[in-house]
């Protein structure tokens, strides 16, 4: 391998920083994986936000509560994107895997700038019951006259995580539009994700305090599956809830 190619393809192994998979436990063991058992889920949403987003085809787009980029990462460089959160630490993470994106620890109500997309996924959940008009302020604020704003919420499918303030329906959602008194309605709706005990069981057996089992095949075959038969959900046993919405 000639000199030139052996350093790209060093270099291409830092789409991720690979040499902090493996990390020291409380008890100073080398542990060698790390994993996340609600991927396929985190996926499923994303892809499909991506998928609403490309057919509005805006020029700009705002990630609210962006984390670590990854959601901006999956747009094209056609558009000019835009990161904010609160917290500095994921924010320097997203500046480090996503160099070609804007992103700020800050306030979106910090910006002067007004976006044709204003996203917030998997956020509104966080923001406690007194901060969350002032936040669906923040996002109207934020989105041009003719613009969207795409949200995405845990349902209440699911109990409520301990990092959260509640879990959405419908109606919980159209409460707080209706109690912010803003400039927006609902455009949208759709449901995402719906598990089953298969799934459930998969991931069982190949995540669990003992052991991880990554067999490329199944894996594969599972995540075909979910986007065949477990990514189209409806109000009762859908796991995460999609809403446009628009000015009035």
């Amino acid at each position: 391998m000639k000199k030139e190619n052996k350093f790209e393809y060093q270099e291409n192994q830092y789409i991720f920083p690979y040499h902090h998979i493996p990390y020291l436990d409380s008890e100073n063991n080398v542990v060698n994986h790390r994993s996340l058992g609600w991927g396929f889920k985190y996926f499923t949403y994303l892809l499909r936000i991506r998928e609403l987003v490309e057919e509005i085809n805006p020029d700009s787009i705002l990630d609210v509560g962006c984390g670590e980029g990854r959601f901006l990462g999956l747009l094209g460089n056609r558009i000019r994107k835009v990161g904010v959160d609160l917290s500095p630490r994921p924010i320097k993470f997203a500046q480090a895997f996503h160099p070609d994106i804007e992103f700020h620890c800050a306030d979106a109500n910090q910006l002067k700038e007004e976006f044709d997309v204003v996203t917030a996924i998997e956020v509104l959940e966080h923001v406690p019951d007194e901060q969350v008009t002032n936040f669906l302020k923040i996002l109207e604020k934020r989105l041009i006259e003719s613009g969207k704003i795409i949200i995405s919420v845990p349902t209440t499918v699911l109990p409520v995580s301990e990092k959260h303030y509640r879990h959405y329906t419908l109606e919980i959602l159209k409460q707080q539009l209706e109690n912010s008194k803003i400039n927006l309605e609902i455009e949208h709706v759709e449901y995402v994700y719906k598990s089953s005990s298969l799934l459930k069981l998969y991931s069982k057996l190949t995540q669990n305090k003992l052991w991880i089992i990554e067999i490329r095949p199944l894996r594969n075959f599972v995540w075909r599956m979910v986007k065949s038969k477990y990514t189209i959900a409806n109000e009762g046993n859908g796991e995460e809830m999609i809403v446009i919405l628009k000015k009035k």
